[in-house]
């Protein structure tokens, strides 16, 4: 369900990209403990497919924000690109990205944007956040420049309408129906999502889970057994369904 709009009209003012950095990445955050889980899967995985295509990869990072994701794959490539929306944003990648080609850009308005073929294009944090219309677009787009026929899609959404988190975002929705507060309360299900990816072209071939408790756990007495039981579950096949964050490797179709 999407209960935002205009996601490419945030994160355009400095201010923006720096609340997003300084608090929601913060030291001791969830989202940054979250990631802490969510790294080494992702370098192994990278890791693991670029030991079975025998090449060097080309890697794109689409939406690729503030480069936290760019950042910790760029060694992993022979050659890196991110390409994002938002100058601001763009302007802390470069700090963290020295080794890749950072453009801004529309790639649905500049198809030239994008040259590929890719290897591997990684996508954080955008499919749940992005109108539904620009989400099949933008997936269609990705489908044009990815490698045949063994290119991979890593893609993830940051809010499971399965997991525990689900009954705290329909409490939210409800205490600011009348006052809209800009959070970003999407989610979608495994189904959807699936549903979603082979409609712009792409199969799941591997799906990944990661944080299973909710995230008002983490605020109290309980964060560090609720750490402790995260971090024994990250990318276990029991969590695949219910973790809070899923990652879906894809092949095109």
């Amino acid at each position: 369900m999407v209960t935002t709009t205009g996601y490419a009209n945030r994160f355009q003012t400095p201010a923006e990209v720096s609340a997003y950095d300084s608090i929601e990445y913060r030291a001791g955050s969830y989202a940054s403990w979250i990631w802490e889980l969510q790294r080494p899967v992702l370098v192994e995985y990278l890791q693991r497919y670029r030991s079975e295509v025998k090449r060097p990869l080309a890697l794109l990072d689409f939406a690729c924000g503030t480069g936290r994701v760019l950042a910790c794959l760029e060694p992993l490539a022979a050659t890196a690109e991110g390409v994002d929306i938002s100058p601001a944003m763009m302007a802390l990648a470069r700090q963290k990205c020295p080794r890749s080609t950072l453009r801004v850009a529309d790639i649905l308005a500049d198809p030239a944007a994008l040259a590929g073929p890719y290897d591997v294009i990684t996508a954080f944090r955008f499919l749940l956040n992005a109108e539904p219309e620009v989400r099949r677009r933008v997936l269609g787009r990705l489908r044009e420049v990815i490698r045949e026929p063994d290119g991979l899609l890593l893609v993830n959404v940051h809010g499971n309408s399965r997991s525990l988190r689900h009954p705290a975002i329909l409490w939210r929705r409800w205490r600011e129906r009348s006052r809209p507060s800009g959070a970003m309360l999407n989610e979608m299900s495994p189904g959807e999502t699936r549903t979603l990816l082979r409609e712009g072209g792409f199969e799941v071939v591997q799906q990944l889970g990661i944080g299973l408790l909710p995230p008002t756990l983490y605020r109290t007495p309980a964060r560090g057994l609720a750490q402790a039981l995260d971090k024994s579950l990250a990318a276990r096949s029991c969590g695949k369904n219910w973790s809070i964050d899923l990652m879906f490797a894809c092949r095109p179709i």
